[in-house]
């Protein structure tokens, strides 16, 4: 059993839609949300580099197919956060095919 599949974290993914706005916008997807087993990893840190800026705290989340895409709601310990950019997809055996993407806190 690989770690991709037996991940300790449920993370519930609520997949986006494009939308033909002029402007390649997404909107929520009509389909139900995917809950799925992942390892989510911090990405960056929560402190302050320069004084009175803070750094949004970001997470990479680590799982075999990640159904989301840029701006994709993502539902993980018990808050609600954001996909930043396209996830990366890695090929390869089907063993090693997983996905990666980064998570950043919303509101």
């Amino acid at each position: 059993m690989s770690l991709l599949d037996s991940g300790p974290d449920i993370v519930t993914v609520f997949p986006t839609v494009p939308v033909d706005d002029g402007y390649g916008g997404t909107k929520p997807g009509p389909g139900q949300p995917v809950m799925l087993r992942a390892r989510v990893l911090p990405a960056t840190s929560d402190e302050s580099g320069e004084p009175g800026y803070l750094t949004g705290t970001e997470y990479r989340v680590y799982a075999r197919a990640f159904p989301a895409g840029p701006w994709s709601r993502v539902e993980w310990a018990g808050h609600i956060w954001a996909v930043v950019g396209e996830p990366q997809h890695f090929g390869g055996s089907r063993r090693l095919a997983h996905d990666v993407a980064t998570i950043r806190k919303r509101g």
